[in-house]
């Protein structure tokens, strides 16, 4: 039943959205109002009809409604609530149709609250946009389509792509579609005007548009280089993969497009570059969307070969050459007013700024695209590599930052030279000042330090004029420098949300210099209880687990890291090997954060139960600047693009208004991007994981690394005395010549409680052979201790540590971690995580045994 009311509520889109683009074709040539109020109300039903489409797709996931195709090769009934609802856009069909939906919605947005500016170009711009909606309505009803039935329907579905299986994978696709959906708004206004030959206006009439778009497309793209660095298992985060380029190329056009239209806006020039980039941002949408779904490319990210490919290259051809045709049309009005003065001005800055921004484009453009060009012209592949995009697009990238540096600093042409004179020193001094930081810190080598010292000079360069004009207004209206700056930003949130955006575009520079330049990679074979160095690290085999999930196989390893004597943190990769899904492995990375590196682990292999395990290891140098700048880009973005009130003539009622619905849009777009940012940035994968079996964090990393030194196997036991729970006193010392099994764990911890009757089974069959046990409840009240030890039965010695002084004696990082020390007083045996009966009771027989 949804499978049939779905494709119904497809097609009726479809018919609407046709009708919107020709009601408002012919309410232009009739100027008929009444038309055009029609037109109106097709975009909207559309949007309706679209939306109730998207919610039945989503219902049939979560109802596991396997007789439905697209579910029964995405979903599963083991599947978690959260995947079920990604699952809805995991494979092509889903996604073409909240495309779909989401070009639907953006054409009802721009038609429901036209501006002054935008009412003149808003006929023509609806039927461009409702002819895109039925582009991409018609490929999904009748290429693509979600709701086609199997003929036998299975007991259970197949469940999702394992890589999929992260939780930034509900918000990077959305946030990737919202972009590109959004750059066909500046492509409609941009045709729009010329048209009506109205090319003055529409820039600003539809740079708010661009700006969301490009937002939107920073955010997808700065979730996806997460997931790959959090999932993928290769060290890094962007591999210059053709899926990944498909998403930068019209980010680069859209960013281009932003700095073009400041010129056009303000002294009337860059007309050309304008609609190019308008046009071009469109068509590269296009492009990805044809390289992904035709199967024309092969990626770990790209969907199967399909027969959608002809069709979008179509589309594609009549996009140029229908836009071409008409910019030569309409040539005459397009000539620049005010030509370039010189390359030194802030208008030649931007003019460089463009050029640079296009060369990157092509650069990308081309190593994208080469290894199928050349298959095709000599049989042969040639694929351009990372290396080769890294020489090609890095001193592009290093001439975009350089600019960005230098561009404040100038302004008309005459008077550039004095201006850069009296303030280019500060940049120069900041320059200076992180390239000799970077020296003293160990960075080495000329290429890498220029790169640094480039980004030193736009640091300084950025964060001078928000001091200069903070203290200029500080000064004026007597106010602290701090509320002058948050007053600065709420009178000209697009001067200093710009600003802040290149703060953290030059914070991200700072990442990708120090994570490409200073790479280490090595491979480690291990043995249980083997440590090995690794730089200035040591890392220390401790454990090895298997666990049946619901659907797949967790192998997980458990490691300690130090610098010197001191634990860092326990780090547990592991490797999920799904049997449903064609016995397909995702390994998930164990990493932990640095300001100066990360430390990267992949368990990549293991022999003899996991006696021997292999190990890839990575140290990513600078690697927190690239996710930190990364927010702070996204949070100037988000101040560019709120809108104000100031600039508006409202009345105080109508402005009132305007800001309460503002602060709720923005509200919840601030709440999806925090659930992102968790999801993405909140957890260190693999470090102390709160997987269900798994320890529990219950000290801080910075506890850990000042205060603690784990004992390894073979070292000597840390001694300590405890009050135990009974009233007597313990003491490690006094226990020489029996064996000792220390447990850590708390009352909250879920593996704890599994874990104690099967130590008190344990205790019970060995308590008469010279083996003492004890635990220890970390950070708790004696009170709630008691409590769990009589409800769950458990009798053998046990203490509260309510200061966690043997727990860092220990270099305890969480929870259930356990201890066995020989006769000899010295460590013998060491679980991180849960340990069970079976596997303690082995390791006792065998110290009995010697």
């Amino acid at each position: 039943m949804l499978a049939e009311v779905g494709s119904i509520l497809t097609a009726l889109a479809l018919t609407v959205a046709l009708y919107a683009a020709c009601a408002a074709f012919w309410a232009i040539r009739q100027s008929d109002s009444r038309w055009e109020q029609s037109a109106r109300n097709g975009v909207y039903a559309t949007t309706g009809l679209l939306g109730l489409a998207f919610l039945i797709l989503l219902a049939a996931f979560l109802d596991d409604q396997f007789q439905i195709r697209y579910v029964a090769e995405h979903s599963s009934r083991a599947l978690p609530l959260y995947l079920k609802i990604s699952a809805v856009w995991a494979g092509q069909e889903g996604s073409l149709l909240m495309w779909a939906f989401l070009q639907a919605l953006f054409a009802a947005l721009v038609v429901a609250r036209p501006s002054d500016r935008t009412r003149p170009l808003l006929p023509w711009a609806t039927v461009f946009l409702s002819l895109i909606t039925t582009f991409f309505t018609g490929v999904t009803l009748f290429l693509s389509n979600p709701f086609a039935q199997m003929a036998t329907v299975p007991a259970d579905g197949q469940g999702m792509n394992p890589l999929l299986r992260h939780p930034g994978m509900i918000f990077h696709p959305p946030a990737m579609y919202l972009g590109y959906v959004g750059l066909a708004v500046p492509f409609a206004f941009a045709l729009a005007a010329l048209i009506t030959r109205r090319i003055e206006d529409w820039p600003a009439a539809s740079r708010r548009w661009t700006l969301a778009a490009w937002l939107f497309l920073g955010i997808g793209l700065l979730l996806g280089m997460r997931w790959a660095y959090d999932v993928l298992g290769w060290g890094g985060y962007w591999g210059w993969d053709p899926v990944e380029n498909a998403g930068l190329l019209p980010w680069f056009t859209a960013t281009a497009l932003l700095h073009s239209a400041v010129m056009q806006e303000q002294r009337g020039g860059f007309r050309w570059w304008n609609l190019l980039l308008a046009v071009f941002s469109f068509t590269l949408v296009l492009f990805g969307t044809f390289t992904t779904r035709s199967g024309m490319i092969q990626s770990v990210h790209a969907f199967a070969r399909s027969n959608l490919g002809p069709y979008f290259l179509a589309a594609i051809g009549l996009t140029l050459a229908g836009s071409l045709a008409l910019m030569i049309n309409r040539r005459s009005t397009l000539a620049d007013p005010r030509p370039v003065e010189r390359l030194l001005s802030r208008d030649g800055m931007f003019f460089l700024t463009l050029l640079l921004f296009v060369t990157l484009t092509v650069s990308v453009f081309i190593g994208s695209v080469l290894p199928t060009i050349t298959e095709v012209l000599t049989n042969q592949r040639f694929e351009a590599g990372p290396d080769w995009f890294d020489r090609v697009t890095g001193p592009q990238f290093a001439a975009l930052v350089l600019v960005m540096g230098v561009c404040p600093l100038l302004g008309q042409a005459a008077a550039a030279l004095a201006r850069l004179q009296r303030r280019g020193w500060l940049s120069v001094l900041g320059a200076v000042l992180v390239v000799g930081a970077a020296a003293l810190a160990g960075f080495t080598g000329w290429i890498p330090l220029i790169g640094l010292g480039i980004i030193g000079l736009a640091g300084a360069t950025t964060l001078a004029e928000y001091a200069r004009d903070a203290s200029a207004l500080s000064r004026r209206q007597g106010i602290n420098p701090l509320q002058a700056l948050w007053t600065l930003l709420g009178r000209n949130r697009r001067k200093y949300g710009g600003y802040l955006v290149h703060t953290g575009v030059i914070l991200m520079a700072a990442g990708i210099v120090g994570t490409r330049m200073y790479p280490f990679e090595t491979t480690e074979v291990l043995s249980l209880d083997e440590a090995t160095d690794v730089g200035e690290y040591t890392l220390v085999y401790d454990d090895f687990t298997q666990e049946a999930g619901a659907d797949h196989l967790n192998t997980q390893a458990a490691l300690s890291l130090y610098r010197g004597d001191n634990l860092l943190a326990t780090l547990r990769p592991r490797m999920e090997q799904y049997v449903n899904f064609a016995d397909q492995t995702a390994s998930v990375p164990a990493l932990r954060v640095g300001l100066r590196e990360d430390f990267y682990v992949v368990l990549s292999g293991w022999s003899d139960g996991g006696h021997v395990a292999t190990f890839k290891v990575f140290v990513n140098s600078l690697a927190v600047f690239l996710w930190v700048g990364g927010l702070v880009f996204l949070a100037g973005g988000t101040a560019a693009l709120w809108p104000s009130t100031r600039s508006a003539r409202l009345s105080a009622p109508q402005a009132r208004r305007r800001t309460a619905g503002t602060v709720a849009w923005l509200a919840v777009g601030l709440l999806v991007l925090t659930a992102a940012g968790v999801a993405m940035w909140g957890g260190t994968s693999g470090q102390i994981a709160s997987e269900q079996g798994t320890s529990e964090q219950v000290t801080s990393e910075q506890e850990a690394s000042e205060q603690t030194k784990r004992p390894r196997v073979g070292e000597a036991a840390p001694d300590f005395t405890l009050n135990l729970l009974d009233g007597s006193t313990l003491s490690l010392a006094d226990l020489g010549g029996e064996i000792v099994v220390i447990n850590f764990w708390t009352t909250w911890c879920a593996p704890c409680e599994d874990e104690l009757p099967d130590f008190q089974t344990v205790w019970d069959e060995y308590q008469d052979q010279d083996v003492t046990f004890v635990g220890i409840a970390i950070q708790e009240e004696e009170d709630e201790v008691q409590k769990m030890l009589s409800r769950l039965d458990i009798t053998y010695p046990q203490g509260v540590d309510p200061n966690q002084r043997v727990a860092f004696a220990y270099g305890i990082t969480g929870v259930p971690e356990t201890f066995v020390v020989n006769a000899e007083g010295n460590v013998a045996y060491i679980s991180i995580g849960p340990v069970s009966a079976e596997e303690l009771g082995t390791e006792l027989d065998r110290l009995l045994n010697q």
